[in-house]
């Protein structure tokens, strides 16, 4: 417990070390700074990767039926997610601006690893179970980077259009690398997430033998995958691009952002969470 405890701290302070020259670079742009805040993210990742593999060893279970080990995988696929997009473009300032979640979603875990909460009854979680929970936080994580990247590409190109540019707007790099980096985000985010869903329906299959298409969470989560084809749909076969295909990718977000959370708030699912 000590050791899982002290894990969970390193992740923090890690985390936190990122988060701090992150901070520095947006605060004056030096590209040093932003080095250092993007080699502390990669540690922070690798330690969480190792305390997930620990938590698995230790308890014989994936760590995703207690609440401290639900932030753990989100804090884990959005670390991933930025790192990814890193790769794709250095797009400095949008890490400058991810990195806070990533920062909050340890604290909480650390907090709630405190007192562990569980969730789902441990022998449920299957290899087959604890994959179909990871691949939708994976494709979550990337339509949150897609949503925050998409957003940028609507304010930045709102402002051009009535030359009303504000000065943080300066910060942010062209609109074709938005634009470029939104598609990259939520290619990603619907390859995980259908991966997540095609394994969930297995699973369906296994414990109730049919798919219930009634429940909300499976109905929302199989409407944001077609909101997003739509997106895919209209930007290479109408070649629509700009604002308007922005606006898919903010109504599919919304709505998995309510699939993912709000449906355990206002409405009835068999889900855990």
């Amino acid at each position: 417990m000590l050791f899982i405890v002290g894990l969970w701290g390193g992740v923090v302070i890690t985390y936190g070390v990122s988060f701090w020259y992150a901070f520095k670079y947006y605060q004056n742009l030096e590209n040093f700074n932003d080095r250092l805040a993007v080699r502390w993210l990669v540690a922070g990742f690798a330690l969480e990767c190792i305390l997930f593999i620990g938590r698995w060893v230790t308890d014989g279970y994936a760590p995703l039926a207690s609440l401290d080990g639900i932030f753990l995988a989100l804090s884990i696929a959005l670390a991933l997610a930025l790192i990814l997009g890193r790769f794709k473009a250095q797009v400095s300032v949008l890490t400058s601006l991810f990195l806070p979640f990533i920062f909050l979603l340890a604290c909480f875990g650390l907090a709630a690893g405190l007192k562990p909460t569980l969730l789902l009854e441990p022998r449920l979680m299957t290899l087959g179970m604890a994959s179909h929970i990871f691949f939708i936080f994976l494709g979550f994580a990337h339509f949150t980077l897609g949503f925050g990247v998409g957003a940028a590409f609507w304010i930045q190109e709102g402002q051009l259009k009535q030359h009303q540019i504000k000065s943080w707007c300066y910060r942010l790099p062209a609109l074709e690398v938005l634009d470029s980096l939104t598609v990259y985000y939520i290619g990603l985010g619907f390859l995980f997430w259908l991966a997540g869903l095609s394994l969930g329906t297995y699973q369906a299959f296994q414990v109730f033998g049919k798919m219930p298409l009634g429940d909300p969470k499976i109905l929302g989560s199989l409407l944001v995958l077609i909101i997003y084809a739509c997106f895919f749909l209209l930007r290479w076969g109408l070649k629509m691009r700009g604002r308007k295909s922005m606006v898919l990718v903010m109504a599919g977000y919304f709505l998995a952002l309510f699939t993912f959370l709000g449906v355990r708030i206002f409405l009835t699912t068999f889900h855990a969470f």
